[in-house]
């Protein structure tokens, strides 16, 4: 009997290291293929049989996207749609959760279920309406106009994710703060943000992935290549039915920079945070 559960657990053991190792696979084979393609020369790459690994590695793509392209603009304009996007998404996002969490008023509940209406939302339900707005007051063909769209669908996503860390912050916290004259938005600022530091981070996270990675509008909105974001840029990279691998592959490898050194960050904060906690009861 006891042999037989030691072999039970063994193969249980077994089991869970391959299916952990086909997940691994399975997630890193798409970044290795766009690595090694974006390494790989034109005459290999488009060959009948491409092989897992190069026979010879070169760096021809890169040279060739920096020299003869504007891909680096394109890259410049995500960085700063993506950032500001990101950082007013977050302030009216926070000020909106606590509100919603923390003060009565009149249609408070309603508030709260049209926030996750708003996520649910297709943005290609959107973008004509969005469209003509931006044309109407001026701002078409300007990678600003990208930062006021993109409110529409990261700012009920970042409401949707503080409401519910807020809710699980004891009031009481708070009301110790008020008593020694603190007001709603004092509170909020030195108790309620320090603890919810690590919530925060990765609603920042997505919030930068979100506008970072975000097509439609950017196809819709801007039309220069002064004003388009790095998607568009990407996409830029096909002629009718041909596909300039080389380039794609090594721009891709560019855009994913960001996101990586972020989600990076982003984690080492997070665990800090969870680490030096807060009092919760």
């Amino acid at each position: 009997m006891k042999k037989s559960n030691i072999r039970n657990a063994r193969i249980k053991t077994a089991m869970v290291y391959i299916v952990s190792l086909i997940g691994i696979v399975w997630s890193l084979f798409p970044i290795y293929w766009m690595l090694k393609s974006s390494l790989t020369p034109n005459s290999e790459m488009y060959g009948i049989n491409p092989s897992l690994l190069p026979s010879k590695i070169t760096l021809e793509h890169y040279k060739q996207l920096f020299t003869q392209t504007v891909f680096m603009r394109y890259f410049l304009n995500s960085l700063y749609v993506a950032v500001f996007s990101t950082v007013v998404a977050l302030v009216l996002s926070i000020l909106a959760s606590y509100a919603m969490t923390r003060l009565n008023f009149r249609g408070r509940n309603f508030m709260r279920k049209s926030v996750l209406f708003a996520y649910l939302l297709p943005t290609a339900v959107l973008f004509i309406p969005m469209y003509i707005m931006i044309s109407r007051i001026g701002l078409g063909d300007n990678k600003n106009s990208l930062i006021i769209v993109y409110q529409t669908f990261i700012i009920p996503y970042c409401c949707y994710m503080l409401m519910s860390y807020f809710t699980a912050i004891p009031k009481s916290m708070e009301e110790a703060a008020f008593i020694d004259g603190c007001s709603h938005l004092q509170a909020l600022m030195k108790i309620v943000l320090p603890i919810a530091a690590p919530s925060i981070a990765v609603v920042a996270t997505f919030a930068f992935t979100l506008s970072w990675n975000e097509y439609l509008y950017a196809l819709v909105l801007t039309t220069s290549a002064s004003q388009q974001t790095v998607t568009i840029g990407i996409s830029g990279f096909r002629y009718s039915d041909n596909y300039i691998w080389g380039l794609i592959m090594c721009s891709s490898v560019i855009a994913s920079i960001p996101a990586v050194v972020l989600y990076m960050m982003a984690q080492r904060f997070m665990v800090s945070g969870l680490a030096a906690g807060g009092v919760k009861q």
